[in-house]
């Protein structure tokens, strides 16, 4: 080497260890990256980690194959049916998993349903969606029928089977329009659900967002309710959103802030806290289902700004029913504000709020801004036992002509009742109360006509 060269290299050593990189770099990533063929043996092919792995043909085995570590699937063309099992996988281009069995870890912020679920109304996709929920925090449903058939295999025991479940915390599931979830089973849809016993450590940050549910009984001439089959129910839920939802022609409640059928042997296994159910289509299209939204069980509810319309059985509450079945259960600061009620001929009426001869808890309740029309009641109020219920505040509801007011049912005492600003446009002979003691009541500003 002359001086000069030597001199030249010196100067420009960390240019020219630069440019090495960079070879060496763009080498690694041809390297790393494969590509299979028509009868590529999947379980040879998937052999490195942090590689590429482009899929242009389609691969069926029935054998399962564990991914190895961090790798990216980039499918140009191709599909994969079989059991898989990610690990930390990266899925890229146009996914095609539908015939898979999925488990494990992916990378993706968001699992896009139609990777996995045929979504044409005739395959059964609750299976498929029961592992896309085990593995993503946040699922996409674009436009399709996702039909469910198959069912959930609860942790714990669940008083009536459901197509979905989700006993994790942190996830979302988010509707884009048309993305309807059917079913034909006389069964609940989605059941979201904690341990017993373990309240502190409850299922928490669950959020469902702009899905259809849908029972397909249309075309029968009437079908029995199915009391327990809910669309969407609750079990010991904290921090939880339904909201731009539409629910039509439910089984027994469209929403159902539920429980394990606590009593007062067993105590309070669960509690559903900090939910809110907001702007929501509630259709129970022949007035043959439970309830519109039923609050058995919880703490720090908001049911705001929905349409509830043609609920619910004749034998049943109504649309927005606050019922706890006994004292081992927590109704507290309930607020329904906002919504417009339509057609419910539930035996209680629109909305109902019920403290029955067990003692079950009924306190700080807002009942504000309401429209009520064409049902068979506006309010109905049980107070059977000395103060379960206390701090209720029922105002500026507007309740049409074609509308009974009220019914009252109990002799226990309460405590702190607001009832003002609210319209009546239905004559009533029911007296405000009838046997019930109110200690602190201010009554103003009510207009019948």
């Amino acid at each position: 080497m002359t001086h000069n060269t030597y001199t030249f290299v010196q100067k420009n050593m960390k240019r020219i260890l630069f440019f090495l990189f960079l070879i060496f770099s763009a080498h690694k990533v041809i390297a790393d990256t494969y590509y299979d063929q028509a009868k590529t043996d999947l379980k040879a092919f998937f052999s490195k980690s942090n590689a590429t792995y482009v899929i242009r043909y389609a691969h069926k085995q029935n054998e399962r194959i564990t991914l190895p570590k961090n790798v990216i699937i980039d499918f140009q063309g191709g599909s994969l049916s079989g059991p898989i099992t990610f690990r930390n996988t990266m899925l890229k281009g146009n996914v095609k998993l539908q015939g898979s069995s999925i488990s494990g870890t992916i990378q993706n912020k968001s699992f896009n349903a139609q990777w996995l679920c045929y979504a044409d109304g005739k395959r059964d996709d609750a299976a498929n969606i029961n592992a896309i929920l085990q593995i993503s925090k946040e699922v996409v449903f674009p436009k399709g029928i996702y039909m469910l058939v198959s069912m959930h295999q609860p942790i714990y025991k669940i008083n009536k089977p459901y197509h979905l479940g989700i006993n994790h915390s942190n996830i979302a599931l988010k509707g884009e329009k048309g993305a309807i979830l059917t079913t034909k089973t006389k069964a609940g849809t989605l059941c979201i659900y904690s341990k017993p016993y373990d309240i502190p450590n409850s299922i928490h940050d669950i959020k469902i967002e702009g899905l259809t549910f849908m029972v397909q009984n249309e075309i029968t001439e009437w079908d029995d309710y199915q009391e327990h089959c809910h669309t969407v129910s609750l079990i010991g839920v904290n921090r939880c959103v339904i909201e731009n939802c539409t629910i039509h022609n439910f089984w027994g409640d469209a929403i159902c802030m539920n429980h394990y059928g606590d009593n007062e042997n067993t105590g309070e296994r669960t509690r559903n806290m900090n939910v809110v159910v907001r702007n929501n289509q509630i259709d129970g299209h022949k007035c043959c289902n439970r309830n519109g939204v039923s609050v058995i069980n919880g703490q720090n509810v908001i049911i705001d700004n929905n349409q509830i319309i043609n609920t619910s059985h004749h034998n049943m509450p109504g649309a927005i029913d606050i019922e706890a079945n006994n004292k081992a259960y927590t109704i507290d600061n309930i607020k329904i504000r906002n919504n417009r009620i339509d057609n419910c001929q539930g035996k209680n009426g629109a909305i109902s709020v019920i403290s029955n001869k067990e003692g079950s808890p009924a306190h700080n309740i807002e009942i504000t801004n309401n429209r009520i029309t064409n049902s068979r009641r506006a309010f109905r109020f049980y107070v059977w036992t000395d103060y379960a219920t206390s701090n209720i505040t029922v105002k500026d509801n507007k309740v049409d002509k074609n509308t009974d007011p009220w019914i009252w049912n109990g002799k226990g005492r309460t405590r702190n009742w607001v009832f003002t600003g609210n319209t009546f446009l239905h004559k009533t002979n029911v007296k405000f109360g009838q046997d019930i003691k109110f200690e602190g009541l201010t009554y103003q500003n009510n207009r019948f006509k």
